[in-house]
């Protein structure tokens, strides 16, 4: 378990990140987290991501080509420190994020993640809908989602628990999920805490479809989404979009929801258990 002056490795993911609030994001990292170097990794940045990572001290930046899963491989690897966190480009974290963080770690943890509140406004008005719909509030529904799926937005490891994991280069989506499962199969515990946040500004309401596609073939390929909880998808559809609409009055928000279970159970029901991947 960290002590409070121990510090750590913060692995980032980025490109193009530079928008909507990279210099915010990093300003949050350094004033919550006492950081032994960010390590960045960089899909060759076109904008000005990197000049601002520059301009913070600790920083080693490592540029690849690929997608997400191999990305967060690197990161991994180049981990020095006996605990590290995840904090993606478009998160804003709470005053005392490692603190709070920390404090819930106990024997057999291997990961701790915050509540993600979103902050994108289309996602915010949507997700706080979808909260009432089941009569929780919005950072109860998060905690939820974030205990289920395993989150990586903020997110704290122990190193040892994942030093040995080895990503399908595939998952471009899902890699949180990977990350969860290979460590509770080890016998470790996955928590999510709303003790620590953070601000999430990942506007899903703006995710493309076809992504949603290999979204829903991801699931059923590592079980990661049974056929009872795709049946569930495709009767909550219509009747939360409905909810969405009433609520919010917009209309585009509450199509994109319906959309969205519509293309995720399509995809589950076209992946089929043959294009399952396993850790080589």
């Amino acid at each position: 378990m960290p002590k409070t002056s121990d510090s750590i490795d913060v692995v980032m993911i980025t490109k193009n990140s530079e928008k909507p609030l990279l210099n915010m994001c990093l300003k949050s990292i350094y004033a919550n987290i006492p950081v032994n170097r960010l390590i960045v990794v960089d899909g060759y940045s076109t904008d000005e991501t990197v000049p601002i990572l520059k301009s913070y001290s600790n920083v080693e930046i490592v540029q690849m080509k690929g997608g997400r899963a191999l990305a967060r491989q690197r990161g991994i690897d180049e981990v020095e420190t006996e605990w590290f966190a995840f904090v993606d480009s478009d998160v804003v974290l709470c005053k005392d994020w490692f603190d709070k963080i920390k404090s819930v770690i106990a024997s057999n943890t291997g990961a701790v993640c915050g509540v993600a509140v979103p902050i994108a406004p289309s996602d915010l008005k949507r997700c706080t809908a979808v909260s009432k719909f089941y009569q929780k509030s919005l950072e109860d529904t998060m905690l939820i989602e974030g205990n289920r799926r395993g989150m990586l937005h903020d997110t704290i490891i122990h190193t040892d628990s994942v030093k040995d994991i080895i990503f399908p280069a595939r998952l471009h989506v899902w890699e949180d999920q990977y990350v969860k499962q290979h460590i509770t199969r080890k016998g470790l515990y996955w928590k999510a805490t709303s003790r620590a946040y953070c601000h999430h500004y990942a506007n899903l309401s703006a995710r493309n479809m076809r992504e949603l596609v290999e979204f829903g073939k991801i699931a059923r390929a590592y079980g990661y989404y049974s056929w009872q909880r795709v049946l569930l998808f495709t009767l909550l559809g219509l009747p939360k979009a409905l909810w969405i609409c009433a609520l919010t009055r917009d209309f585009k928000i509450a199509k994109w929801q319906l959309d969205a279970y519509i293309t995720i159970v399509a995809g589950w029901l076209a992946g089929g258990t043959e294009n399952r991947f396993t850790e080589s």
